[in-house]
């Protein structure tokens, strides 16, 4: 009997334990990365469409880098695109090497929703078998202000690829001939970047073929391609400056920022011509003066 009340005991003490865990500890979420195709049944030479999705449940994230792997053995990469991306600062675009694909982005102002795409990858099936494609080192950073690490979970693509080699099937494309959509350049300074340094900000998206690159003109200097961060060459700010965004079909949309000082006049080319012509004619007359 005393044995038998030691049990109800007991089970009384794990069973208010219980309640009292579900009642006050704090749920944990944790967004969710997904690889995804709609591409059910393929066959050796198919060309399909992989997307990287994530649903950040009840977190806000402002900042993603991770790498995806793939076997090359089995699936050949085609393309990358990233025209309909959540991301819209991209410190490194997605990029292939070997059979790895690295990325890293910021979301300005955070992203929260169920199924936001960041990229998505074209393959091509070159053999039968079994192939993974997996999601390695991902880091997703809270929109809290202190970029803190986001708890998440990953869902792997298993696929099947069967049948023997046949001529591929590429996905029919209507010609891209439009532009980038129309954006502003910002010239912005921080003490934590570029070591105090003038750097410039612009990002925009293509709806069609994906940005390919941006060029960046300053002055009458030659055009550098680079990202969506740029360290000015010159901090003076005294000439204009052309962001070029090229998409994937070559098609550019230009922006330009008026100069935000003015050159001091013994830099101005044309205002040394002046004076310079002022002061030969002014000799010229005195020669011709003397003479007379």
């Amino acid at each position: 009997m005393e044995k038998l009340s030691k049990l109800k005991s007991n089970f009384v003490l794990v069973l208010l334990f219980s309640i009292f865990y579900l009642l006050f500890s704090s749920p944990v979420f944790a967004a969710e990365i997904t690889l995804s195709s709609d591409s059910k049944n393929i066959n050796v030479g198919d060309q399909f469409e992989v997307g990287f999705f994530i649903n950040t449940k009840d977190e806000n994230i402002n900042a993603m880098e991770s790498t995806i792997m793939f076997s090359q053995d089995l699936l050949e990469l085609k393309e990358i695109k990233n025209n309909n991306s959540i991301i819209s600062f991209w410190s490194q675009l997605p990029q292939a090497s070997g059979n790895k694909i690295h990325f890293s982005g910021v979301v300005p102002g955070g992203y929260a929703g169920r199924k936001g795409s960041v990229f998505s990858m074209i393959f091509q099936a070159r053999a039968e078998g079994i192939s993974v494609i997996k999601v390695n080192d991902i880091m997703a950073l809270r929109n809290d202000g202190k970029g803190t690490p986001a708890d998440t979970t990953i869902s792997d693509l298993r696929l099947v690829v069967e049948g023997k080699a046949v001529v591929p099937k590429a996905p029919v494309k209507e010609k891209d001939i439009d532009q980038p959509e129309a954006f502003l350049p910002v010239i912005s300074r921080d003490e934590t970047i570029f070591a105090g340094k003038f750097f410039l900000v612009f990002a925009t998206q293509d709806k069609g073929s994906g940005i390919d690159h941006y060029e960046v003109c300053e002055g009458k200097r030659e055009c550098v391609e680079t990202k969506s961060l740029y360290l000015l060459k010159n901090q003076n700010l005294d000439e204009e400056i052309t962001v070029i965004a090229i998409d994937k079909s070559g098609n550019e949309r230009m922006a330009t920022i008026t100069p935000q000082k003015q050159k001091s006049w013994y830099t101005n080319r044309l205002f040394l011509a002046i004076i310079g012509g002022v002061v030969l004619l002014a000799y010229i007359i005195r020669k011709v003066r003397a003479k007379l």
